[in-house]
């Protein structure tokens, strides 16, 4: 089983646009047979069978390729982010134990090897051995690793998360949410070394027109919805809140988009109403998870509905573990093509997930509807004198106000209570001398009284992981 093949079998009959990327317009014809050639390339360059390749280069036509063709030798892709920082880019390839980097050329070092490319590429790429001898990830029944991903991080080390093909291919396969068909065209925003997994491949196994957005970001964007006929926006509340705001878009901009989904992040009511009243469309969220895939869509057109991760996908089961008085407890989840195992410490699926329930590490709830609910994550919740705050909630609030640009919301450690809340606020203008008490004040009367931050500190940045999610300290 190989997630390539099986993009061959299903758009072997397709002669439509496969990727538009820098001005080039390439088919899906083009691309399989350049994914074949580079595929050869890497073969007689030493890329084996259960190799754990990393990838480092930015988004691109090429990027596909690369990744295709890595996949086609039945060898492990490890995607590393360019937007990872220096230290992280140093000592993930130890961590992981790559045998071999593929990089572009700005990431190239003195020793590399300069790899031939099929003849559409518009840059070259370069290959660093690092390690010759290949030990194999001992995954159940035989399967072969496709990823080896690392979570985003959020609340301190990140640890590899290994999907076979046989997982891609069925988290892939249960995606049916996003109604994606042959011959439209996806804009591509995101970053390719955090949502290749899904939403990539899907595209392709569907034989969709991925249009990757150019630079700068908000002009890519507004000249990409005026050049094709744009039909599926999958992107993080910052690009939605761009197009809210950008001139670029006007309210006709996106009359051609059947769907806008949000994701990666926590996406506030705010943005998506003042989206929906420039649009004439709604903005839904989607619940993305590394181990799981995409359980969640929020489809709707309500919104009162806004706030909600969606309902589950057909082919998904959820629990709330736990709950308390108001019904909010621990997310557990189970499905289709759910991760095969953590490669440090090694724990399979099996050992990891009790009675084949994933632990999301979110806190939520169901409405009467099942519509999923996200107040929080486990690790974060502040306990103050007893009582559970969710930072989410906090923070919803604070970014609604005319001061705030955007918040965090922490826990600090006081004698006799626990925690209390402190907020850190990145501001959206000047403030005024009294902003303390004027935030104080709005928070009391959409919180409740133990819920409002103690402490308010002005920051001039919120430091964030690689793939844009908010970093917490906890």
């Amino acid at each position: 089983m190989n997630i390539f093949e099986q993009i061959v079998r299903e758009t072997g009959d397709c002669r439509g646009t496969a990727v538009i990327d820098r001005g080039e317009t390439y088919s899906y014809p083009e691309l399989l047979e350049e994914v074949r050639l580079f595929a050869s390339v890497l073969r007689t360059n030493g890329v084996r069978p259960l190799a754990r390749v990393g990838i480092l280069a930015d988004d691109s036509y090429e990027y596909i390729v690369i990744s295709l063709a890595v996949l086609s030798l039945n060898a492990a892709i490890v995607p590393l982010s360019t937007r990872a920082s220096a230290e992280e880019l140093e000592a993930m390839p130890a961590g992981v134990g790559l045998n071999v980097l593929i990089c572009s050329s700005s990431r190239r070092k003195e020793n590399d090897l300069s790899l031939p490319v099929p003849g559409r590429f518009k840059e070259r790429f370069f290959l660093r051995v690092l390690d010759e001898i290949i030990v194999p990830i001992p995954l159940p029944e035989g399967k072969i690793p496709a990823f080896i991903r690392f979570s985003s991080g959020t609340t301190g080390a990140s640890k590899g998360v290994v999907l076979s093909h046989q997982s891609v291919l069925e988290r892939t396969s249960a995606c049916t949410g996003l109604g994606v068909v042959r011959g439209e065209h996806v804009l591509w925003v995101l970053d390719m070394a955090f949502h290749f997994v899904v939403t990539i491949l899907l595209f392709l196994r569907k034989g969709a027109a991925i249009v990757i957005c150019g630079q700068p970001i908000e002009q890519g964007m507004a000249a990409a919805v005026r050049a094709f006929p744009i039909r599926l926006l999958y992107a993080t509340p910052y690009h939605y809140r761009l197009m809210t705001h950008s001139p670029e878009f006007t309210p006709d901009s996106l009359k051609q988009v059947r769907l806008a989904i949000s994701t990666a992040m926590k996406l506030e009511p705010t943005d998506a109403d003042m989206f929906r009243k420039k649009f004439s469309l709604p903005l839904s969220q989607a619940y993305g998870i590394i181990e799981v895939g995409l359980p969640c869509i929020n489809s709707t057109e309500h919104p009162e509905k806004a706030a909600s991760a969606g309902k589950l996908q057909d082919a998904y089961r959820i629990r709330i573990d736990s709950p308390d008085a108001e019904g909010h407890g621990d997310i557990l989840i189970q499905g289709p093509g759910m991760f095969d195992a953590y490669l440090t410490p090694f724990r399979t699926r099996e050992e990891a997930c009790p009675g084949g329930w994933f632990r999301t590490g979110d806190i939520g709830f169901l409405d009467e509807e099942r519509f999923l609910f996200i107040v929080g994550r486990s690790k974060n919740v502040i306990n103050f004198a007893g009582m559970k705050i969710f930072p989410y909630e906090v923070e919803t609030i604070l970014n609604e106000h005319e001061f705030v640009g955007e918040s965090r919301v922490s826990g600090i450690a006081m004698p006799g209570f626990g925690e209390i809340p402190a907020a850190e606020i990145v501001p959206s203008a000047d403030l005024p001398p009294d902003w303390r008490e004027q935030l104080r004040k709005y928070c009391f009367a959409r919180l409740a009284p133990y819920k409002v931050p103690k402490q308010f500190r002005i920051v001039r940045e919120l430091p964030r992981t690689a793939s844009g999610k908010l970093r917490r300290n906890g």
